[in-house]
């Protein structure tokens, strides 16, 4: 464990020294750089010890897992995240710590954000999504736990492949594309916040760990870039120090300046293990050898061919059964291999791979995608996810991912964008996800005649894969690369041998020749010095012949070129050569040990817990599968700060190489756990401020009255504020229930009050009919009695309205001439005068207009986000149409919203109780009239408990000619189904049968549409001092209209009846007992 002094492609910056105290001893450390390296580089690996007493250090190393938790100034903090600056004594967290109470001033008040988009992750997906977002106007923020942006990124020092059409970030490192992805304006990232968990609502709960802040964010959509975790396969010691993810060695190589061995093993034969050794060797290690478990090599030819090209043995068909440990189990010295097939060891294979102090487990990743599964949850169908969270690719597709997803909402928001665009930018991604085909079986050459004639490259690059900077790198225009199926063609009538293309070719898989002069041209990434002897090798790291360097071109980019004389190869052979190794640096071949004995070690399946895999084989027994969940609650696997992110993973590949499948997925859980505490979710001194996610300069403005919601009840309100003088402002979201509902009303009501209220009501219709036609048409409303205590209850409702009850004799000369003769199922029906139709639609509309005729705003396709009462003003945030924000403020706010309202009221600090249920409605095509004397069909209504329906009615549309009906649910209101976009069978089957039960003719009649609408419960709420005009129960087409006038004389002061205060929050209410 070391300081990594110089490096040849990152800048090792000098900086100020700190102090802090660990077990009694001064701890010396440079600001900046997390505890986790100073405590390494000061010869502190252990970081914890486990429930069973072992020894542990980082397993992540990117915050993730919680396995590198201490105390830090007597608080948990996860090292690998935590920087120096300001600490004064770091302490391992014994099973003795308990926290103590201390005062802590309480925040005045809890922030929080509105956006449309919030993205968690400012890796590549994230900065992509970010980026397009940004281009075209679309709010949105973004959360990362990092202290600076890129993600995975930060870590990476090698040229990354893209296929552009114009150059961007094809062969720029890691932390260049990051940088270039987040642009100069840094505006809406916000940095060292982790996501805790989603709330209900679509709210995203977020802790900045760096000020202990608690916030929200409250946006439309949700983007997971969260990335991927390291798998790390399970083995005997894996949970030593000195075990440790290519995650964890690539942070504190790359990003901490910190060295975690010097002679390290490889596990895993892939991209990450190339990269991972190369960048080993980069920073100053030993790499001892590759183990790989498959047969061949995985990932990029080009990116294997680099590290062999430094005679690093891979070793493929080799499994790594253990980790040897030092004597005091604070670090390994060797490591025990054996030959594999299927993955599963040969017996008497095994060797020993002795002097290693590191084994970097490079097997993959896996997404992290926990916070996805969650969000799927609580945003729905407004859930992406893009990058590693959802499928584990290089950073190309990523970026790609990114700007895809990007996209697929801006479309969905409305946003314009091209869809060739789109198009193209989904065959991108699709191409970034394939792996390489061969398409050469050797690179191409130039002709002898050519060879000889002047300086030339090779192009050792036979796989066609998304990758294509070395076309923009010629300044001739020698080299072209068709697709990304194709390989580069080099034309050497145009390469003139000028080597612009060799530094930068981001596989490091061009290399220049001038075979006249001896001479090669190669790219070099690490420390070498002119003059130095070499062996020079081909791209297994096989001794071709020798030479000595001659000249290192420094290049902007730190791929330098050396330039390099043949001594001992010449001519044509000279092709042949790939790189060089300094002799002294060539490596001595591996020495294998046998394993002469073998003392048994143990097998930890879950770190943080503590779980042996032989105690869940023990658990499962003889059985071929078993659930998570069982294995979770019988064991406590999964239960820890890592929320099972790695152990469970581990569990399923260890138990299907025994043949036993782990089904189902474990519960999608918080993302952090242990950096939260119970303190920090005490409500704040003044309750929550609502603020506009990096739009401080929005639009404010003053008006007389706004109402948000615009169905019969508010605008209704709209028109008599206007009348009033009011100049109020309507702001209305959508088509709600009001333009939903079947279009009827009654004046037969058993509260008197409420008569009263829709007799009024009933005139106003009659008035707006006589302004512009509405489609008003008196009708009749028909209850059927099916038993002896409905008959009753009809019969003593004719007391409060104007009905008269007939006999099923009748039903055919009363009712319909196409009412079912031969139905048993009545006793009677009530037939109701005073009742109406009208098409809704047209009602709200002419409301609307007089309000706008009288003065008044209508603000259509804009939501209110917030509402705080701030004394006698309300202070509201609208998103209007074109996506801007404005905030209004005013004197006179009203509620007035339908399913909504309830959290409009809970987000104000008022507990109205309200809940939405669904109602579904269908109508049919056009009908004959089929009601009494060739007139349209009242309506007709059926109120029994039945298959769980409280009611089925509906009626015939006078001027259509078409049958309405709707049904009410008689399950518990909470338990029901809230997607309106969802039909159920039970609906569909009640209204088929009660319809055809009625009249027979309609079996063969086609239903033309099936909607839904809200219903919302329990109690009308008209109350002026709170600004609420809700709960109307699907009454509000019966008396919305005449409660507003009074709702607007009361506030102007003139006299309204006695009745108007019962319908306050907390008066006694008017609700209907006899028939809903």
């Amino acid at each position: 464990m070391s300081k990594i002094q110089h490096h040849p492609i990152l800048d090792v910056p000098v900086r100020s020294n700190v102090t802090f105290v660990y077990r009694g001893k001064k701890i010396e450390a440079e600001s900046g750089y997390t505890i986790a390296a100073a405590l390494h580089q000061a010869g502190y690996p252990v970081h914890s010890h486990s429930l069973d007493g072992r020894e542990r250090s980082l397993e992540c190393g990117i915050g993730k897992c919680g396995a590198c938790e201490m105390l830090v100034d007597g608080k948990i903090r996860r090292i690998c995240i935590t920087k120096v600056d300001g600490v004064k004594e770091v302490e391992e967290i014994t099973d003795r710590f308990m926290p103590k109470e201390k005062e802590r001033e309480l925040p005045e008040k809890k922030k929080i954000l509105r956006t449309t988009v919030v993205i968690v992750g400012a890796g590549p997906a994230g900065l992509a999504v970010r980026e397009e977002f940004n281009k075209y106007g679309v709010d949105n923020i973004v959360i990362d736990n990092n202290d600076k942006i890129g993600g995975q990124f930060t870590m990476q020092t090698h040229q990354f492949f893209f296929f552009e059409k114009e150059k961007r970030f094809g062969g720029m490192r890691g932390f260049d594309i990051a940088k270039t992805l987040a642009g100069d304006n840094a505006e809406g990232i916000y940095l060292n916040s982790t996501v805790w968990d989603l709330l209900e609502g679509k709210r995203v709960a977020v802790k900045n760990v760096h000020t202990e802040e608690v916030f929200f964010v409250d946006a439309d959509y949700l983007v997971v870039a969260t990335g991927a975790v390291p798998f790390m396969p399970a083995f005997e010691n894996d949970d030593l120090p000195g075990v440790y993810t290519a995650a964890v060695v690539q942070k504190m190589m790359n990003n901490e300046m910190t060295l975690l061995g010097k002679n390290v093993l490889i596990l895993g034969g892939g991209n990450i293990g190339y990269l991972t050794s190369y960048q080993l060797m980069q920073a100053g290690a030993h790499v001892k050898a590759i183990v790989e478990a498959m047969p061949q090599e995985g990932g990029f030819p080009v990116q294997a061919n680099r590290v062999r090209r430094l005679a690093i043995p891979v070793m493929t068909s080799h499994i790594l059964l253990k980790a040897i440990p030092n004597k005091a189990r604070n670090g390994i010295t060797g490591a025990v291999i054996a030959r594999c097939e299927n993955f599963k060891p040969v017996p008497g294979t095994e060797k020993i791979i002795g002097g290693i102090d590191v084994i970097n487990i490079c097997t993959g990743l896996i997404p992290d995608n926990q916070l996805w599964a969650k969000g799927k949850e609580v945003f729905g169908g407004q859930c992406f996810a893009a990058g590693d969270a959802i499928r584990i690719g290089e950073g190309t597709s990523a970026v790609l991912k990114g700007r895809h997803t990007a996209m697929q909402i801006m479309m969905e928001l409305g946003v314009r964008v091209n869809y060739d665009d789109y198009l193209l930018l989904s065959k991108e991604y699709i191409d970034s996800q394939q792996h390489p085909v061969r398409i050469l079986d050797e690179p191409r050459l130039p002709e002898p005649e050519r060879m000889f004639a002047r300086g030339f490259v090779q192009a050792d690059c036979l796989y066609g894969f998304a990758c294509n900077p070395c076309s923009f790198a010629c300044p001739h225009g020698a080299i072209t690369k068709s697709s990304t199926s194709a390989v580069p063609i080099v034309d050497y009538d145009r390469c003139i041998g000028c080597m612009e293309c060799v530094y930068q070719c981001p596989g490091l898989a061009i290399f220049g020749y001038n075979v006249k002069k001896d001479m090669l041209f190669l790219p070099i990434e690490y420390e070498a010095q002119e003059g130095q002897e070499v062996f020079l090798v081909n791209n297994n790291g096989e001794k071709l012949g020798e030479g000595v360097i001659e000249k290192i071109l420094s290049k902007p980019n730190k791929t330098n070129v050396a330039r390099v004389r043949a001594l001992s190869i010449h001519g044509e052979e000279l092709t042949l050569v790939r790189g060089f190794i300094v002799k002294t640096s060539y490596p001595e071949p591996l020495d294998l040990k046998p394993l002469l004995r073998d003392d048994k070690g143990e097998t930890y399946i879950c770190h943080c817990d503590d779980v042996k895999l032989e105690e869940v084989l023990q658990m499962i027994g003889d059985r071929k599968f078993i659930s998570i969940d069982e294995v979770k609650h019988t064991t406590h696997l999964g239960m820890g700060p890592c929320r099972g992110k790695r152990c469970i993973p581990r569990l399923r590949q260890a138990l299907r190489s025994r043949g036993i499948e782990l089904t189902g997925d474990a519960t999608p859980r918080a993302p952090l756990s242990n950096q939260l505490t119970l303190g920090e979710l005490h409500p704040a001194k003044k309750g929550n401020v609502y603020l506009v996610a990096n739009r401080e300069g929005f639009k404010k403005i003053e008006v007389g009255a706004l109402i948000a919601g615009g169905g019969i009840a508010g605008s209704a309100l709209f028109r008599y504020m206007a009348e009033a003088g009011m100049n109020p402002v309507l702001v209305n979201a959508d088509r709600g229930s009001s333009w939903r509902n079947i279009g009827g009303g009654r004046t037969a009501f058993s509260i008197p009050e409420l008569a009263e209220i829709a007799t009024r009501n009933h005139t106003i219709f009659k008035e707006l009919q006589y302004l512009s036609n509405i489609d008003y048409r008196p009708i009749k409303y028909i209850n059927f009695a099916h038993d002896e205590a409905t008959y009753k209850a009809l019969e003593a409702s004719k007391a409060w309205s104007k009905a008269e009850m007939v006999a099923p004799k009748q039903f055919r000369e009363e009712i319909s001439p196409y009412f079912n003769p031969r139905s048993k199922k009545y006793l009677a029906a009530l037939i109701t005068d005073d009742c109406w139709q009208a098409t809704p639609g047209k009602v709200v509309d002419l409301v609307r207009n007089i309000g706008i005729a009288a003065g008044g705003t209508v603000m259509e396709d804009c939501r209110v986000i917030e509402a705080v009462k701030e004394g006698k003003y309300t202070s509201v945030l609208v998103l209007t149409h074109d996506k801007k924000y404005v905030e209004y403020r005013t004197e006179h706010f009203v509620n007035a919203l339908g399913g909504g309202a309830g959290k409009l009221c809970d987000s104000m600090g008022i507990d109205a109780g309200l809940y939405p249920v669904r109602h579904q409605a269908f109508i049919t095509r056009r009908l004959p009239m089929l009601g009494k004397n060739g007139a349209n069909l009242d309506m007709l209504i059926d109120r029994q408990d039945y298959k769980g329906f409280s009611a089925v009615y509906g009626q015939q549309i006078a001027h259509t000619g078409q049958i309405i009906g709707c049904a009410s649910p008689k399950l518990d209101a909470m338990r029901i189904d809230k997607n309106l976009k969802l039909n159920t069978k039970a609906f569909l089957e009640i209204v088929s049968e009660m319809f055809v039960e009625w009249i027979p003719d309609l079996a063969g009649v086609g239903i033309q549409a099936v909607w839904a609408g809200y219903y919302t419960e329990p109690r009308y709420i008209v109350d002026p001092e709170l600004g609420l005009f809700v709960g109307m129960r699907g009454h509000g087409f019966m008396l919305a209209q005449y409660i507003a006038k009074m709702y607007v004389d009361k506030l102007m002061g003139r006299p309204v009846p006695e009745y108007f205060e019962k319908l306050k929050l907390h008066g006694p209410g008017l609700s209907e007992k006899a028939f809903k």
